[in-house]
Protein backbone atom coordinates (compact mmCIF):
# COMPACT_ATOMS: atom_id res chain seq x y z
CA UNK A 1 0.00 0.00 0.00
CA UNK A 2 1.46 3.51 -0.68
CA UNK A 3 2.20 5.47 1.98
CA UNK A 4 0.73 8.50 2.19
CA UNK A 5 2.78 11.62 1.74
CA UNK A 6 2.25 13.32 5.21
CA UNK A 7 3.25 10.54 6.76
CA UNK A 8 6.69 10.16 5.44
CA UNK A 9 8.64 11.65 8.95
CA UNK A 10 6.93 7.94 10.99
CA UNK A 11 10.85 8.05 12.64
CA UNK A 12 14.29 9.26 12.58
CA UNK A 13 37.17 7.06 0.48
CA UNK A 14 33.66 5.10 -1.32
CA UNK A 15 32.89 5.65 -4.63
CA UNK A 16 28.95 7.34 -4.90
CA UNK A 17 27.54 4.69 -7.41
CA UNK A 18 28.81 1.93 -5.02
CA UNK A 19 26.68 -0.18 -2.74
CA UNK A 20 28.74 -0.06 0.64
CA UNK A 21 30.07 -3.70 1.85
CA UNK A 22 27.55 -5.70 3.73
CA UNK A 23 27.90 -5.30 7.46
CA UNK A 24 29.15 -8.86 8.85
CA UNK A 25 27.61 -10.51 11.95
CA UNK A 26 24.50 -11.15 13.70
CA UNK A 27 23.96 -7.35 14.15
CA UNK A 28 23.51 -6.46 10.59
CA UNK A 29 20.18 -7.41 10.11
CA UNK A 30 18.79 -4.49 12.30
CA UNK A 31 20.93 -2.07 11.49
CA UNK A 32 23.47 -0.86 13.85
CA UNK A 33 23.68 -1.72 17.68
CA UNK A 34 25.69 -0.95 20.69
CA UNK A 35 26.59 -4.61 21.06
CA UNK A 36 28.26 -3.97 17.54
CA UNK A 37 29.72 -0.93 18.03
CA UNK A 38 31.47 -2.06 21.65
CA UNK A 39 32.12 -5.47 19.54
CA UNK A 40 34.00 -3.61 17.51
CA UNK A 41 35.90 -1.29 19.79
CA UNK A 42 36.52 -4.65 21.92
CA UNK A 43 38.08 -6.05 18.57
CA UNK A 44 39.93 -2.66 17.70
CA UNK A 45 41.54 -2.55 21.04
CA UNK A 46 42.00 -6.16 22.35
CA UNK A 47 39.81 -6.28 25.16
CA UNK A 48 36.57 -4.45 26.89
CA UNK A 49 39.21 -3.95 29.55
CA UNK A 50 41.20 -1.98 27.65
CA UNK A 51 38.41 -0.08 25.92
CA UNK A 52 37.49 0.73 29.66
CA UNK A 53 41.00 2.05 30.53
CA UNK A 54 40.96 4.36 26.92
CA UNK A 55 37.85 5.83 27.97
CA UNK A 56 38.78 6.23 32.04
CA UNK A 57 41.66 7.66 30.47
CA UNK A 58 39.74 10.28 28.11
CA UNK A 59 37.90 11.51 31.01
CA UNK A 60 41.30 12.06 33.33
CA UNK A 61 40.26 9.01 35.56
CA UNK A 62 36.87 10.70 37.03
CA UNK A 63 35.56 7.12 36.43
CA UNK A 64 37.46 4.51 37.85
CA UNK A 65 38.01 1.94 34.82
CA UNK A 66 35.60 -1.30 35.95
CA UNK A 67 33.07 1.19 36.50
CA UNK A 68 33.41 1.86 33.00
CA UNK A 69 33.93 -1.74 31.99
CA UNK A 70 30.50 -2.18 33.70
CA UNK A 71 28.94 0.87 32.01
CA UNK A 72 29.84 -0.81 28.43
CA UNK A 73 28.52 -3.99 29.18
CA UNK A 74 25.11 -2.11 29.98
CA UNK A 75 25.26 -0.21 26.42
CA UNK A 76 26.16 -3.36 24.86
CA UNK A 77 22.43 -4.83 25.99
CA UNK A 78 21.01 -1.17 24.61
CA UNK A 79 20.74 -2.79 21.18
CA UNK A 80 19.01 -0.06 19.22
CA UNK A 81 17.61 2.11 22.09
CA UNK A 82 19.55 5.79 23.67
CA UNK A 83 22.78 4.95 24.62
CA UNK A 84 22.56 7.68 27.47
CA UNK A 85 25.04 8.96 28.94
CA UNK A 86 27.96 6.33 28.14
CA UNK A 87 26.46 6.20 24.81
CA UNK A 88 27.38 10.25 24.01
CA UNK A 89 31.03 9.12 25.90
CA UNK A 90 32.26 6.35 24.15
CA UNK A 91 31.13 8.30 20.67
CA UNK A 92 32.86 11.29 21.66
CA UNK A 93 36.07 9.00 22.31
CA UNK A 94 36.05 6.71 19.49
CA UNK A 95 33.13 8.11 16.67
CA UNK A 96 31.70 5.04 14.70
CA UNK A 97 33.26 3.04 12.84
CA UNK A 98 33.67 3.49 8.86
CA UNK A 99 31.29 0.83 7.49
CA UNK A 100 27.90 1.93 9.10
CA UNK A 101 28.75 5.67 8.71
CA UNK A 102 29.58 4.53 5.09
CA UNK A 103 25.77 3.14 4.73
CA UNK A 104 24.45 5.99 6.38
CA UNK A 105 26.34 8.56 3.65
CA UNK A 106 25.13 6.24 1.05
CA UNK A 107 21.16 6.67 1.76
CA UNK A 108 22.09 10.28 2.32
CA UNK A 109 23.52 10.83 -0.86
CA UNK A 110 20.98 12.04 -3.68
CA UNK A 111 23.58 10.61 -6.47
CA UNK A 112 24.17 7.44 -4.90
CA UNK A 113 22.27 4.27 -6.22
CA UNK A 114 20.35 3.95 -3.49
CA UNK A 115 17.95 6.88 -4.80
CA UNK A 116 17.29 4.42 -7.81
CA UNK A 117 15.19 1.93 -5.43
CA UNK A 118 11.83 2.07 -4.38
CA UNK A 119 10.42 4.64 -2.34
CA UNK A 120 9.19 2.64 0.24
CA UNK A 121 12.28 0.61 0.15
CA UNK A 122 14.68 3.71 1.21
CA UNK A 123 11.96 4.56 3.61
CA UNK A 124 12.49 1.22 4.87
CA UNK A 125 16.19 1.09 5.00
CA UNK A 126 16.57 4.29 6.62
CA UNK A 127 14.17 3.55 9.17
CA UNK A 128 16.46 0.60 10.34
CA UNK A 129 19.47 2.60 10.23
CA UNK A 130 17.78 5.58 12.51
CA UNK A 131 18.35 3.92 15.62
CA UNK A 132 21.18 3.50 18.47
CA UNK A 133 24.70 4.99 17.74
CA UNK A 134 24.06 5.53 14.45
CA UNK A 135 21.36 8.23 15.45
CA UNK A 136 23.05 9.45 17.99
CA UNK A 137 26.41 10.03 16.17
CA UNK A 138 27.12 12.54 13.20
CA UNK A 139 26.09 10.04 10.97
CA UNK A 140 22.70 11.08 11.75
CA UNK A 141 22.55 14.26 9.36
CA UNK A 142 23.04 11.37 6.05
CA UNK A 143 19.83 9.30 7.74
CA UNK A 144 17.67 12.93 7.62
CA UNK A 145 19.42 13.67 4.66
CA UNK A 146 17.96 10.61 3.13
CA UNK A 147 14.39 10.82 4.29
CA UNK A 148 14.35 14.32 3.01
CA UNK A 149 15.22 12.57 -0.54
CA UNK A 150 12.64 10.61 0.17
CA UNK A 151 9.88 13.09 0.65
CA UNK A 152 11.01 15.17 -2.20
CA UNK A 153 10.49 11.90 -4.30
CA UNK A 154 7.11 12.00 -2.39
CA UNK A 155 6.39 15.54 -2.97
CA UNK A 156 6.34 16.43 0.76
CA UNK A 157 7.92 19.29 0.90
CA UNK A 158 7.32 20.30 4.76
CA UNK A 159 8.47 16.71 5.32
CA UNK A 160 11.39 17.65 3.62
CA UNK A 161 12.15 20.79 5.36
CA UNK A 162 11.40 19.24 8.56
CA UNK A 163 14.08 16.45 8.03
CA UNK A 164 16.58 19.53 6.43
CA UNK A 165 16.09 20.90 9.85
CA UNK A 166 17.15 18.05 12.14
CA UNK A 167 19.91 17.26 9.73
CA UNK A 168 21.63 21.08 10.43
CA UNK A 169 21.88 20.63 13.77
CA UNK A 170 24.64 18.33 13.53
CA UNK A 171 26.19 19.69 10.06
CA UNK A 172 28.38 21.34 12.37
CA UNK A 173 30.28 17.91 13.30
CA UNK A 174 29.55 15.71 9.85
CA UNK A 175 31.78 14.91 6.82
CA UNK A 176 31.85 18.43 4.99
CA UNK A 177 30.11 16.50 2.44
CA UNK A 178 27.16 16.40 3.98
CA UNK A 179 27.27 20.28 4.20
CA UNK A 180 27.04 20.31 0.37
CA UNK A 181 24.13 17.67 0.16
CA UNK A 182 21.93 19.78 2.54
CA UNK A 183 22.61 23.06 0.57
CA UNK A 184 22.10 21.91 -2.60
CA UNK A 185 18.66 19.46 -1.19
CA UNK A 186 17.51 23.30 0.50
CA UNK A 187 18.12 24.88 -2.63
CA UNK A 188 15.96 22.24 -4.93
CA UNK A 189 12.84 22.65 -1.99
CA UNK A 190 13.25 26.26 -2.01
CA UNK A 191 12.93 26.26 -6.03
CA UNK A 192 9.94 23.91 -5.48
CA UNK A 193 8.47 26.70 -3.04
CA UNK A 194 9.25 29.39 -5.96
CA UNK A 195 11.86 31.60 -3.15
CA UNK A 196 14.29 32.40 -5.32
CA UNK A 197 16.14 33.92 -2.57
CA UNK A 198 16.54 30.83 -0.78
CA UNK A 199 17.53 29.19 -4.20
CA UNK A 200 20.19 31.61 -4.32
CA UNK A 201 21.70 31.71 -0.90
CA UNK A 202 21.67 27.71 -0.35
CA UNK A 203 23.22 27.31 -3.81
CA UNK A 204 26.00 30.22 -3.23
CA UNK A 205 26.58 28.04 0.25
CA UNK A 206 27.10 25.08 -1.73
CA UNK A 207 29.28 26.60 -3.49
CA UNK A 208 31.29 28.12 -1.39
CA UNK A 209 31.88 24.43 0.73
CA UNK A 210 32.80 22.88 -2.77
CA UNK A 211 35.63 25.03 -2.67
CA UNK A 212 36.53 25.43 0.62
CA UNK A 213 36.60 21.15 1.08
CA UNK A 214 37.21 20.26 -2.40
CA UNK A 215 40.33 18.12 -0.78
CA UNK A 216 38.14 16.50 2.01
CA UNK A 217 36.11 15.01 -0.32
CA UNK A 218 36.69 11.39 -2.42
CA UNK A 219 37.46 13.26 -6.33
CA UNK A 220 34.14 10.82 -7.78
CA UNK A 221 31.72 11.86 -4.95
CA UNK A 222 33.18 15.97 -5.80
CA UNK A 223 32.47 15.18 -9.59
CA UNK A 224 29.04 14.57 -8.74
CA UNK A 225 28.52 17.15 -6.21
CA UNK A 226 29.58 19.70 -8.51
CA UNK A 227 28.05 18.61 -11.20
CA UNK A 228 24.67 18.31 -9.35
CA UNK A 229 25.74 22.47 -8.41
CA UNK A 230 26.03 23.39 -11.77
CA UNK A 231 22.46 21.76 -12.58
CA UNK A 232 20.70 23.07 -10.06
CA UNK A 233 22.93 26.73 -11.04
CA UNK A 234 21.99 26.48 -14.51
CA UNK A 235 18.32 25.48 -13.71
CA UNK A 236 17.99 28.82 -12.00
CA UNK A 237 19.87 30.82 -14.83
CA UNK A 238 16.92 29.21 -17.68
CA UNK A 239 14.23 29.72 -15.61
CA UNK A 240 14.84 33.39 -16.57
CA UNK A 241 14.50 32.66 -19.79
CA UNK A 242 16.66 35.79 -20.47
CA UNK A 243 19.58 34.81 -23.75
CA UNK A 244 22.76 35.83 -21.64
CA UNK A 245 21.74 34.20 -18.75
CA UNK A 246 20.88 30.83 -20.72
CA UNK A 247 24.27 31.14 -22.51
CA UNK A 248 25.65 31.66 -19.05
CA UNK A 249 23.69 28.03 -18.06
CA UNK A 250 25.35 26.25 -21.13
CA UNK A 251 29.20 27.50 -20.44
CA UNK A 252 28.20 26.10 -17.02
CA UNK A 253 27.49 22.60 -18.32
CA UNK A 254 30.05 22.65 -20.47
CA UNK A 255 32.70 23.32 -18.54
CA UNK A 256 31.96 20.26 -16.34
CA UNK A 257 34.28 17.14 -17.14
CA UNK A 258 32.99 15.00 -20.46
CA UNK A 259 35.59 11.68 -20.16
CA UNK A 260 36.77 10.74 -17.07
CA UNK A 261 34.05 12.14 -14.62
CA UNK A 262 31.76 9.39 -13.04
CA UNK A 263 28.42 8.61 -14.75
CA UNK A 264 26.26 10.20 -12.73
CA UNK A 265 28.43 13.73 -13.63
CA UNK A 266 28.57 12.97 -17.25
CA UNK A 267 24.91 11.81 -17.64
CA UNK A 268 24.16 15.70 -15.31
CA UNK A 269 26.33 17.48 -17.98
CA UNK A 270 24.63 15.62 -21.26
CA UNK A 271 21.37 16.51 -20.00
CA UNK A 272 22.23 20.44 -19.64
CA UNK A 273 23.98 20.33 -22.83
CA UNK A 274 21.34 18.76 -24.45
CA UNK A 275 18.45 21.33 -22.74
CA UNK A 276 20.42 24.40 -24.17
CA UNK A 277 20.96 23.15 -27.51
CA UNK A 278 17.44 22.74 -27.67
CA UNK A 279 16.53 26.62 -26.34
CA UNK A 280 18.96 27.45 -29.34
CA UNK A 281 16.61 25.44 -31.43
CA UNK A 282 19.78 22.80 -32.72
CA UNK A 283 17.71 19.72 -31.78
CA UNK A 284 19.75 17.53 -33.73
CA UNK A 285 22.59 18.31 -31.43
CA UNK A 286 20.01 18.28 -28.61
CA UNK A 287 18.87 14.62 -29.38
CA UNK A 288 22.70 13.66 -29.65
CA UNK A 289 23.89 14.76 -26.13
CA UNK A 290 20.19 13.26 -24.57
CA UNK A 291 21.43 10.32 -25.94
CA UNK A 292 25.27 10.13 -24.45
CA UNK A 293 23.14 11.19 -21.02
CA UNK A 294 20.49 8.44 -21.45
CA UNK A 295 23.90 5.85 -22.37
CA UNK A 296 25.73 7.64 -18.92
CA UNK A 297 22.89 7.15 -16.73
CA UNK A 298 22.66 3.67 -17.88
CA UNK A 299 26.82 3.00 -17.28
CA UNK A 300 25.71 3.92 -13.78
CA UNK A 301 22.98 1.71 -13.38
CA UNK A 302 20.69 5.15 -12.39
CA UNK A 303 17.76 4.17 -13.19
CA UNK A 304 15.53 7.74 -12.37
CA UNK A 305 19.00 9.67 -14.68
CA UNK A 306 17.93 7.12 -17.26
CA UNK A 307 14.20 8.16 -16.84
CA UNK A 308 15.59 12.16 -16.78
CA UNK A 309 17.24 11.38 -19.72
CA UNK A 310 14.32 9.76 -21.78
CA UNK A 311 12.21 12.73 -20.61
CA UNK A 312 14.69 15.16 -22.58
CA UNK A 313 14.45 13.61 -25.66
CA UNK A 314 10.67 13.72 -24.78
CA UNK A 315 11.19 17.85 -24.80
CA UNK A 316 13.15 17.91 -27.94
CA UNK A 317 11.25 15.51 -30.12
CA UNK A 318 7.59 16.33 -28.91
CA UNK A 319 5.01 13.80 -26.72
CA UNK A 320 3.88 12.02 -29.91
CA UNK A 321 7.07 11.18 -32.11
CA UNK A 322 9.08 10.03 -28.94
CA UNK A 323 6.12 8.12 -27.15
CA UNK A 324 7.79 5.06 -26.92
CA UNK A 325 10.62 7.28 -24.74
CA UNK A 326 7.67 8.62 -22.77
CA UNK A 327 6.38 5.09 -21.92
CA UNK A 328 10.04 4.02 -20.66
CA UNK A 329 10.24 6.69 -18.23
CA UNK A 330 6.37 6.32 -17.05
CA UNK A 331 7.26 2.75 -16.23
CA UNK A 332 10.61 3.56 -14.20
CA UNK A 333 8.70 6.09 -12.73
CA UNK A 334 5.89 3.79 -11.76
CA UNK A 335 8.29 0.60 -10.73
CA UNK A 336 10.29 3.22 -8.13
CA UNK A 337 7.29 4.23 -6.86
CA UNK A 338 8.30 8.15 -7.34
CA UNK A 339 5.78 10.82 -7.56
CA UNK A 340 8.08 13.55 -8.09
CA UNK A 341 9.00 11.43 -11.39
CA UNK A 342 5.80 10.38 -12.38
CA UNK A 343 5.04 14.25 -12.00
CA UNK A 344 7.57 15.33 -14.48
CA UNK A 345 6.71 12.13 -16.60
CA UNK A 346 2.63 13.92 -16.80
CA UNK A 347 4.15 17.64 -17.52
CA UNK A 348 6.60 15.88 -20.45
CA UNK A 349 3.29 14.50 -21.79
Amino acid sequence: MKTPANSVRLTRGRRPDTVPDTLEGPHAPGGYTWAALVDHLVGAHGSLARVAELLAESRGYRDDAASIERALRRLRARADKPGGVWGTRVLERFGLPDEPTSRARWMGSYHSRFTDLPVDACESLLRMWDSGPVRESRARAWIELGFASVALRRRALDAADEHLASARLVLARAHPAALVEWALTAAFVASRRASPDQVTSALALAGDALERHAHEIEPDELACLHARWVDQRAFDLNRTRNAEREREAMALYASLEARDAPPFARSRRENGLAYAHMRLGARRAAREHAERAARAAGDAGALRLRAMALLMIVKIDGAIAAQDELDRARTIARALGDDELLARVERAR
